[in-house]
């Protein structure tokens, strides 16, 4: 009976001199954030590990109707967005753009992240909208800054392809308060979503004022 108090003692004794690790300690780096956010939803290649998940693609009838491809690139917490209109999809027949989007983690609103589902069968229609639920499977996760201050920096290039000359294609840059990423799977957009909201908590993004 004694060894079995004298080993009891130890354990607890043991338990007692063991660190208590802090809550967060459990919680993804932003480094290990963004370098899962950048290695599932770039697109990389077969020899990378993956495709990504960044695309917009819809469908009517069983026909494409349109397609836009995105990534990012990131440093430390200043991202660059980058779309591109792909000029076969029907949508874009008469003109069709690449843009870039800068923006600081920081400057985001938490708060304003949205998740939208979508079915890209039926022309990007929302889920809300469609009675066949599975063909929802697209998302857009859009955001803000705070207080919706303009501090996204654009940049359009946008391609007549059937203009010559000076109005075959045109430039422009401008600010903005509100940015999108696109995703080809739901179910991957709900992690990511969650994935950039840790991100932006972990620059310092605050809620706006009102």
């Amino acid at each position: 009976m004694r060894k079995v108090k004298f080993v009891l003692l130890n354990f607890f004794a043991v338990a007692v001199l063991l660190p208590v690790w802090p809550a967060q300690s459990a919680e993804s780096s932003l480094s290990e954030t963004l370098d899962w956010m950048d290695s599932t939803y770039n697109s990389h290649g077969a020899s990378g590990g993956g495709y990504g998940h960044g695309l917009k693609e819809t469908y009517s009838k069983g026909n494409l109707f349109e397609r836009r491809t995105e990534s990012f690139t990131y440093d430390g917490c200043e991202i660059t967005l980058h779309e591109q209109d792909d000029p076969s999809a029907p949508l874009f027949s008469e003109m069709y753009v690449s843009y870039v989007e800068k923006f600081n983690l920081g400057d985001v609103d938490a708060a304003s992240v949205k998740l939208y589902s979508a079915s890209s069968q039926y022309g990007g229609i929302s889920c809300d909208l469609v009675a066949d639920a599975a063909s929802c499977d697209m998302a857009t996760i859009e955001f803000q800054t705070r207080n919706q201050k303009p501090l996204i920096a654009e940049q359009f290039h946008a391609v007549y392809p059937k203009l010559k000359g000076h109005d075959h294609d045109s430039t422009s840059a401008n600010k903005t308060f509100v940015a999108s990423f696109y995703l080809d799977d739901l179910e991957y957009a709900k992690r990511f979503d969650t994935a950039f909201r840790h991100a932006v908590q972990l620059c310092g993004g605050k809620p706006s004022t009102f």
